[in-house]
């Protein structure tokens, strides 16, 4: 999972992050997966070794991993519509593009089946018509076909969806992380014990 968190924030940070909001979301995804991975690690390592001290610095470490990876997964859960928004910023972008040079917007528009910036009324205010990737099906003949859902809509929407989607995926890797932490506790009071009774 916290390999999955990684891959999110990285594809956030080469496909959205086109300011400062995108690019913090992008790291916040990346260090909730890697401070995962690293604890892990070291739990592993403390756990090979049976040492009750090196297992408890684990743990204490682990556990301020997990606070640091609620504050960000709590962040972002309770800003995912501004992140959603600001994400799909890019979108401007593209349209800007395709007011210099007609097609930019055509990879959005087949993609998630819509028209224009906000409708197709962004191009008839330009002069121009709505290209074929403003139709259902590329049939440009039948006026009906227009799709008159914007694209800056229906991306805000999509990049929206996969946040939850990822949030929630970094609320289940930190109760994971928790009932871990729990069993390294018993873990470490297995080894203290064992210790314990070897010296009698």
């Amino acid at each position: 999972m916290a390999a999955v968190l990684i891959g999110f924030g990285t594809y956030l940070y080469l496909n959205y992050a086109t300011n400062e909001i995108g690019y913090m979301s992008a790291y916040a995804y990346i260090s909730i997966g890697v401070i995962a991975c690293v604890v892990f690690l070291f739990l592993c390592i403390g756990a090979i070794r049976e040492n009750v001290c090196c297992t408890v610095t684990f743990i204490v470490f682990m556990i301020l991993g997990i606070i640091a990876q609620a504050v960000l997964a709590f962040l972002l859960t309770n800003g995912d519509h501004n992140v959603g928004s600001n994400l799909a910023n890019i979108l401007d972008e593209a349209w800007e593009n395709e007011l210099k040079s007609a097609g930019a917007m055509s990879i959005y528009e087949s993609s998630f089946e819509c028209c224009g910036r906000a409708s197709p009324q962004d191009y008839i205010v330009n002069d121009r018509l709505p290209p074929a990737t403003c139709f259902a099906n590329g049939d440009s003949k039948v006026v009906e076909n227009l799709i008159a859902i914007g694209c800056r809509a229906k991306v805000e929407h999509f990049v929206t969806d996969l946040l939850h989607i990822f949030n929630w995926l970094a609320w289940v890797l930190i109760v994971l992380e928790l009932i871990v932490t729990f069993l390294s506790c018993g873990l470490c009071n297995s080894i203290r014990n064992d210790r314990r009774r070897s010296f009698y």
